[in-house]
Parts: structure tokens; sequence; C-alpha cells
């Protein structure tokens, strides 16, 4: 196995794609204030799909087909990109090369193609390199396998693998169900879930290596990989609230939890905890060895958004379908903060540079992190 931290942890100045790396984790080395001030908020339209950042820049898609690439220190919209399609998968960084995909029947009875583009955008200047069309939509968000390869699943039951730089197709793996849950690559192994209720793992060539059944539908959750080398774990949830624990070797589930409300989020993992946010409204804490539980955190409805952590900080942050965005210990499960806004929250965080930055359904994007102004200010 040859673990590269890099993979597993997202750096302190970026988070270049959902979950922050390709192993999902969700975990950041940066340090983010347990109680973030608001440095911004701006007007970008709904959003669903996670923000990414890198090198300075802030690159955020909304449901209305808006990509805007913006500067969160100076406060401006370096370009925007109108793709006339709706964006709900996250997007990705790679190369200077943004990668998104499209969703076109999201707002029904608007479909204006009926076709759907996985598409890579120069981050320079915002205008596009190359264009991929895939005959479904696309919830799932991209991933880099290998340094080269962007994957990605499709609502039409396939898993596509294409060339960063090209978009050209590589491969492509047929699944028994549509495909709304995004891939996650542990450097030599591609892991991603189904509607058919299978979790797949494929090599880097497209090649099964093994599938395991769960208890139903693997929605909205992405596959979350853990970095212990002795026994490599991954945290998956099901439509029909299931909770699992599996060996990313075998596909051998180690232990599962069950509740009546489907998890839609996916997991996120620091060390020996495992961290779940489900649709009963709760986020769970379990101990990666043997499931136990730890803790659990109620919010005041369905929890959507994917839980993301500061390492150093021990601070978990998410959103809730009850309009606020939480801050809790990832030891205790205490709240440490709450802010709220004007809509559900099902955008995840993403966490660098020592901010925090999500978006919401209220069209609004939230910069958050340490305030800089005198005291006296307020």
């Amino acid at each position: 196995m040859n673990w590269n931290e890099s993979l597993g942890k997202s750096d302190k100045q970026s988070w270049k794609m959902f979950r922050g790396t390709s192993m999902r984790t969700g975990a950041s080395a940066s340090r983010i204030p347990r109680k973030p001030s608001l440095l911004w908020v701006t007007e970008v339209g709904p959003i669903v799909s996670s923000p990414i950042f890198a090198q300075g820049t802030l690159y955020v898609s909304t449901i209305t087909g808006r990509i805007l690439a913006l500067n969160p220190v100076k406060k401006q919209i370096k370009w925007h990109l109108n793709v006339a399609s709706p964006l709900v998968s996250s997007p990705l960084l790679h190369d200077n090369i943004l990668v998104a995909a499209t969703y076109d029947s999201w707002i029904k009875g608007t479909s204006s193609i009926g076709k759907n583009l996985v598409f890579g955008i120069d981050t320079e200047d915002g205008k596009e390199i190359w264009g991929y069309e895939i005959p479904g939509d696309v919830f799932s968000s991209p991933c880099v396998v290998d340094d080269m390869m962007i994957v990605v699943g499709s609502i039409n039951n396939a898993v596509y693998a294409l060339e960063g730089s090209s978009g050209n197709l590589i491969w492509k793996f047929e699944t028994g169900g549509q495909v709304w849950s995004s891939p996650s690559f542990n450097g030599n192994e591609i892991f991603i879930g189904s509607d058919d209720g299978f979790l797949y793992c494929l090599d880097i060539d497209g090649k099964l290596l093994w599938k395991t059944k769960l208890n139903g539908k693997i929605r909205s959750s992405s596959p979350c990989l853990s970095l212990d080398e002795e026994s490599p774990f991954l945290f998956i949830g099901t439509y029909n609230g299931g909770m699992f624990c599996l060996n990313q070797f075998t596909g051998k589930i180690r232990w599962s939890k069950q509740i009546a409300n489907p998890v839609m989020a996916s997991p996120a993992t620091m060390k020996d905890k495992a961290f779940f946010a489900t649709s009963n409204n709760n986020v769970y804490c379990f101990q990666v060895k043997d499931g136990s539980r730890i803790w659990n955190f109620e919010t005041g409805d369905k929890v959507w958004s994917s839980p993301s952590i500061s390492e150093f900080d021990a601070v978990m942050f998410f959103g809730s379908l009850d309009s606020h965005i939480y801050g809790i210990d990832i030891n205790t499960g205490k709240q440490t903060w709450k802010f709220p806004t004007m809509n559900m929250v099902d955008s995840s965080a993403a966490i660098a540079n020592g901010m925090m930055f999500i978006g919401s359904r209220d069209g609004l994007f939230y910069v958050f992190g340490s305030e800089t102004a005198p005291p006296y200010l307020g």
C-alpha cells in the first residue's frame, strides 16, 4: 500500500475537491477558530455543491448554472462563467484546470439541453478548455486518480474515467443503478457506491476488484477512506439508514449501524473516529475499531451536509436543513458555535488558509475565519 498522506488530509492552504482530498476524509490541516467570525458574505445564487479553494482563489458553483472564482481576502469576483445548466456536483481543481459537471434536469421541467457535460475550465480566465458529453445527469463530484485521470459517476448507471488535460474518455464502468455517490481513491483503488446497493472497488484501469452488497441504495453518500495502514477502513452510508465500516482490501463488512432514516451525507474520519451525518437530524461519532458510539449531536432538521474537520483544532463544521451552520468539538460532541442562514444548508464546508467556506440555498456564500478588526468595533 503506497499510502500518501496528502491523499488523506487537505493541506493548510487548499481544499481542491469535495471532502478535501481523493480519500474523502473531510479533514484539513488548516487551523480555524472554534468560534469563527463572519468575514464576508456575497450573493451568488442558491448552492447545493461544495466550494473548493487553492492559491488564494475560491471556486463556487450554483444551481442556476454559474461558476464563480472569488478572492475572499479582497472580497472580489475574479471571473464568472454561466453554463446555463444546473451545477450540483462539487468542482475539482487539477493542474490549473477546474473540472465541473452539470445536472441538467435538477430543476423540474426546465431541462435546457437534455444532455450533460463534464468540462475543464482554465482557472486564470474562466474559459472552457474541454468538454465531455455524458447522457445522464451528474450529481457525483469528480475525483483525481493517479494524478492524471478524472473519475466521476452518472445517473445513467455508469462511472466514467476521463483524461484530466483533454477530457478524453479512458474507460467506462457500468453498474446496475444510478450513481450519485462520488468516487474516492486511496492511491491504488477507486471506490464508489451505486443505487443498485453495491459498493464497488475498481483498479485504475476500471476493472472490478470486489463489490459488496449493502442494505439498499447508496445515494449521495461517498466512500470515506481511513489512513490506517494496519487495517484500512472505508466508511459509507445508505439510503436505508445503514452506516457501514468495511475493509478497503477485501470489501468485508467490519461493523454496521442502523437508523430509520437515510444517510445522504458523506462520512468523515479522523484518527480513531468516524463521523456520520444523517436524516434523523443527528451527527454520530463512532469508534473506528469496533463501531461503539462515542457521542451523537442533534440539530433541528436533517443533515445532508458532510462534516468537515480541522484536525489541529479538533472542531467539525457542517450545515443542516434547519438553516444553521454548526461547529462541534469532535472529542466531546458539544456545540462550539452556531450560525443562522436564511435557508437550508446542504452544501459542505471547505476549510483552508485559516478560513471556512460554505454556501446555502439562500443564494448567499459565507466566508468565516479570524476577526482581525479591532475589538472595539464589536
